[in-house]
């Protein structure tokens, strides 16, 4: 079951009313509102929510960890970082060798 009141959560965060998301994704707002109390809506509905929201349309499922991206960021940024030292380690080995000939 979709946890839909995270809609009203994110909409409060983005500073819009259910009326504006609703116009926006080309719903009633009364079809929102309901769905929101219902706990559940087609997929289609959550899809466009959720791209106009600005979150992965699983943010609305149980199981999904919302924190996730930022932590996936957190390790590429890692891997990034990482990345540069061995290139930059390499660039001064190649320049090395390059000297000694």
């Amino acid at each position: 079951m979709a946890n839909l009141t995270l809609i009203r959560d994110l909409c409060e965060r983005k500073k819009i009313t259910i009326r504006e998301l609703a116009q926006k994704v080309g719903r009633d707002e009364s079809s929102i509102q309901s769905a929101i109390r219902r706990g559940s809506t087609n997929s289609n509905t959550i899809e466009l929510i959720a791209k106009e929201l600005g979150v992965p349309a699983g943010y609305f499922f149980d199981g999904f960890a919302a924190d996730d991206s930022s932590e996936l960021r957190r390790e590429i940024e890692h891997l990034r970082t990482l990345l540069a030292e061995k290139e930059r380690t390499i660039d001064i080995l190649m320049s090395d060798r390059k000297a000694k000939k």
